[in-house]
């Protein structure tokens, strides 16, 4: 009878422990493949957030017709929270997740990173005032302090706060949340050597991916090999920490050759992106790819 008892409660208790991994892996959104092997990720940044107030529907309908299961929203503060939670819980149902987009280069500076955690504040207070299904799953950021002019005459002196922005944006969500950290991080980081915060140094791409849940790597590119070779070191990286990297492709006219699928096309771009799925699935860092953006994409010539 005892024997009978002791293989019951470890039963209960492997039964316990099975129930709150899949809890805690559906709060943070996506899993790495190292743990599980979760669906390729298909995402995209909407930074126009009146698209979900006044063009729900199309949205909500281009994302889905598009294969789209991961969404970067950039909040707008002025917008009421019902819009979100209404289009959130929209999304859900349709298989999309929704993370919370925000960010400004300046937001390395000290002066100005008190709206860095204005930001999570917010996402945190919608998400506790909201159903589970109209919630956040993670809070991606976009800060990219090498376009501001301190970097060309102190570059150091950036990257060091760049680190300590990212350290501090982890730790003040991982605080109290469960939401899945991710950045848009350019793929010449690996150029940079930092401090890897154990007494030795590493490139300060492996320093980012280390501390983050997910990154998404702005690989913007118009040809298949080449951003396949811009990614390579990072995709090594990342495997050996076992996290999931997001590789993003850029659809806006901004002038820089081979740098956009914009003069290419969306028949063009999604030969490519085939190229990169079927080389880099092996991989077990690949996740999946992004597309550079709503609006953009949605009027690229076929």
């Amino acid at each position: 009878m005892k024997c009978s008892l002791s293989r019951l409660a470890i039963k209960a208790v492997v039964l316990s422990l099975a129930v709150t991994f899949v809890f805690f892996s559906s709060l943070t959104g996506f899993v790495s493949k190292s743990y599980a092997e979760d669906q390729q990720i298909v995402a995209t940044w909407l930074w126009n957030t009146y698209s979900i107030w006044k063009e729900k529907d199309k949205t909500l309908d281009f994302l889905g017709q598009n294969g789209i299961n991961l969404l970067y929203l950039q909040i707008d503060v002025d917008i009421p929270s019902d819009v979100y939670s209404t289009f959130i819980r929209e999304a859900e149902s349709r298989g999309i997740k929704v993370h919370a987009l925000g960010g400004a280069p300046e937001w390395v500076l000290p002066e100005q990173q008190g709206k860095l955690y204005q930001f999570i504040d917010w996402v945190n207070t919608y998400n506790n005032s909201v159903l589970p299904s109209e919630r956040f799953n993670g809070i991606h950021l976009d800060v990219e302090p090498y376009v501001l002019p301190q970097w060309r005459s102190d570059p150091d002196k950036m990257v060091g706060l760049w680190m300590d922005t990212i350290s501090g944006f982890v730790q003040q969500v991982k605080a109290d949340t469960h939401l899945t950290t991710g950045v848009d991080l350019p793929v010449w980081l690996d150029r940079f050597n930092v401090p890897d915060g154990y007494g030795g140094r590493t490139t300060l791409s492996d320093w980012m991916i280390r501390r983050l849940d997910q990154i998404s790597l702005m690989a913007y590119i118009d040809n298949a090999e080449d951003i396949i070779k811009s990614v390579s070191n990072e995709l090594v990286e990342a495997e050996k920490a076992s996290k999931p990297v997001i590789i993003g492709v850029e659809t806006l006219n901004n002038n820089e050759e081979h740098s956009s699928f914009y003069a290419k096309g969306r028949s063009q771009m999604q030969s490519e992106l085939n190229t990169v799925i079927r080389t880099l699935s092996s991989n077990s860092s690949f996740a999946g790819y992004a597309i550079h953006e709503y609006e953009s994409w949605t009027s690229l010539k076929d």
